[in-house]
């Protein structure tokens, strides 16, 4: 008999892909070991290549996937051709992308989760004619471990539990096994960190100053992993523990961050990947949480202690309103490092959080109440703890960690007299065109301040003045690494990827200046002329997603729009030939594509249709 072929469909974060990977053990082993294919983020590939169940794996750029009707396209008409059996999409957050490819397959069977509360009721219609089955969530606030099992118990598998995985190659194992020989690491004595969190509302400052006791008693020495972004903050926090120490962020590949990790005797850290990964590779984990969204993601495994301050504002989806996350931020240090304890003396038989207690939080006077709400904790499945706050009392914390202060940069304060007058000669320097002289007092500058934020937007904004785009970036990235969550940094990044045609890279980038200001002007008008275009392309992959379901009066309406905004929008024109030529307007389509290659002869996607009608 032959084997089933299974297309399935991620395109999300590292995180919610180390989630789901648990569920195609089960898939693989319902179909007698189907023939996989995955589509996927790019940097989430090299979980999926190292994976036992998994035949094949397409790695995609998902904003190149929106912007690029060839490449996109492309992808489209290989599923077409690979003869998929199954389509399986188990994304819990709708990605319109995720349902073109799917349709686009044009497999046998179609899955994905129904998601009412996100998708709109016109699309939703859509949706139930060409799936074959959609899964509803119980509840709105269901954890979503809990709905891949009820997506896998809708496929007729039914399983007592998921838990996060990753796989890892024999030369991903070889590698830790030789870092921790070189190192002179002890796996027993050996404590993970990963300080930095996405987003500065989940970066909690403080790590140090709450694993420095309990590390120096028991010898431990401790690894910090995370990207580049994070080098510069989790050295800091390195710094203030003060035992033996090893930065490895930005250094590993995720496969060897996870081979590394599972040699380690614990790990501690924000709400991030790592946190899922720590899960992935059985190690007991102190995760540091706010209530952005508790309970959804985690805990779902007896290994993890969750550490929070429970404040009546939880379930704000990480919208806060107030002028920093207290559930994170306001964390005493000793919660910590009494849930470290605790975790390292005891195993559990469930997850446990960890709750700063209520006698020692004061609300009011624009700070949110302590309240601990029940509906995120499950009770009878998670057990919940607080310190005893009259056998030690909680440490008074320092009024700003040395850590966070490295994040703000210069922000927030009145700059140094040597900045504002160096700031003042440039810009009288640029001002006389002597851009070159301008640079070389900027360097003066920051000889005295080494990598001031502003000094070296100064200094990017020059070069590219003087037409190094590239030259320009590096600078830039060089002071984010120390500043991550500077807002001026970030948006200059952010207009030089557009200059370079990578609106995914500055989407990013701009989505992380309005979480740390929300009302950032500058921010604001960036995200809206990118907006703009990636409206239109999203309207073209639902009218693309309409031509493949042949509601061509559908795909008709939404092209139209697009040309009303931007009457030479060649991807657009394209479509339009498509949906002449399938409904025998043969004439009709290639005047269209020949309005495209009268503006463009290089289209190739134009090129390739007129072929197409000329030959056939």
């Amino acid at each position: 008999m032959e084997r089933k072929k299974i297309l399935w469909v991620r395109l999300d974060a590292i995180g919610d892909t180390i989630l789901a990977a648990s569920m195609l053990a089960h898939i693989y082993e319902k179909f007698d070991k189907p023939r996989i294919t995955v589509l996927c983020e790019e940097h989430t590939a090299e979980i999926y290549e190292a994976s036992p169940y998994v035949e094949k794996v397409i790695g995609a750029g998902k904003m190149r996937l929106f912007l690029d009707s060839k490449y996109r396209n492309g992808i489209v008409q290989y599923l077409r051709e690979a003869g998929f059996d199954i389509a399986l999409d188990t994304t819990c957050s709708w990605i319109q992308l995720s349902d073109l490819f799917l349709v686009g397959s044009m497999a046998k069977e179609k899955i994905a989760f129904e998601n009412l509360a996100q998708i709109p009721t016109e699309t939703m219609e859509k949706r139930r004619k060409v799936f074959t089955r959609l899964v509803s969530f119980r509840a709105p606030y269901e954890p979503e471990m809990e709905r891949y099992r009820d997506f896998l118990a809708d496929m007729g598998i039914d399983v007592p539990g998921l838990n996060a995985t990753i796989w890892t190659m024999p030369e991903d194992d070889a590698f830790a096994e030789r870092l921790f020989a070189e190192e002179n690491l002890v796996p027993g004595l050996t404590l993970a960190l990963f300080a930095f969190g996405r987003s500065h509302l989940r970066t909690y400052p403080y790590y140090g100053e709450a694993l420095r006791d309990v590390c120096a008693e028991r010898g431990f020495s401790v690894i910090a992993f995370g990207d580049g972004a994070a080098y510069k903050f989790n050295q800091a926090c390195l710094d203030e523990v003060g035992v033996r120490s090893l930065n490895l962020s930005g250094k590993l590949t995720l496969r060897q961050t996870a081979a590394v990790m599972r040699k380690c005797r614990m790990a501690v850290g924000a709400e991030t990947g790592l946190a899922h990964m720590a899960c992935a590779v059985d190690i007991p984990n102190v995760i540091v949480i706010g209530g952005g969204h508790l309970g959804r993601f985690m805990p779902y495994t007896p290994k993890t202690s969750l550490v929070t301050l429970p404040l009546d504002c939880f379930n704000c989806d990480w919208s806060c309103r107030y002028e920093k996350a207290h559930c994170v931020m306001d964390v005493d240090p000793s919660v910590i490092e009494y849930a470290v304890r605790q975790t390292l003396e005891s195993n559990s038989t469930s997850p446990r959080l960890f709750v700063h207690p209520a006698e020692s939080w004061e609300g009011g006077k624009g700070k949110p109440s302590w309240r601990m709400v029940e509906k995120f904790i499950r009770p009878g499945v998670v057990e919940v703890i607080s310190p005893p706050v009259g056998e030690r009392a909680l440490r008074k914390r320092p009024a700003d960690g040395s850590a966070f202060s490295l994040m703000r940069g210069g922000k927030g304060g009145k700059k140094p007299l040597s900045v504002t007058e160096t700031m003042s000669r440039v810009e009288a320097l640029r001002d006389e065109g002597r851009i070159e002289d301008a640079i070389d007092a900027i360097e003066s500058g920051l000889r005295e301040n080494p990598g001031y934020p502003d000094l070296m937007n100064l200094k990017a904004e020059l070069i590219l003045q003087g037409g190094n785009v590239e030259a320009a970036k590096e600078v830039l990235w060089e002071a984010v690494l120390s500043f991550p969550f500077d807002t001026n940094l970030l948006n200059n990044i952010s207009v030089i990827e557009v200059m370079q045609g990578r609106h995914d890279s500055a989407l990013g980038m701009l989505q992380r200046v309005l979480e740390i200001e929300p009302k950032n002007e500058t921010a604001l008008s960036n995200l809206q002329y990118i907006q703009n275009e990636i409206e239109a392309r999203t309207r073209l992959v639902e009218a693309e997603e309409s031509i493949l379901m042949e509601d061509y009066s559908a795909a008709r309406k939404l092209l139209a729009e697009i040309l009303a905004a931007y009457p030479s929008h060649e991807d657009a024109l394209c479509d339009l030939a498509v949906v002449e030529a399938r409904e025998g307007n043969t004439d009709a389509a290639l005047r269209y594509l020949q309005r495209v290659l009268g503006a463009n002869q290089s289209n190739e996607y134009a090129v390739q249709l007129m072929e197409k009608l000329l030959l056939r």
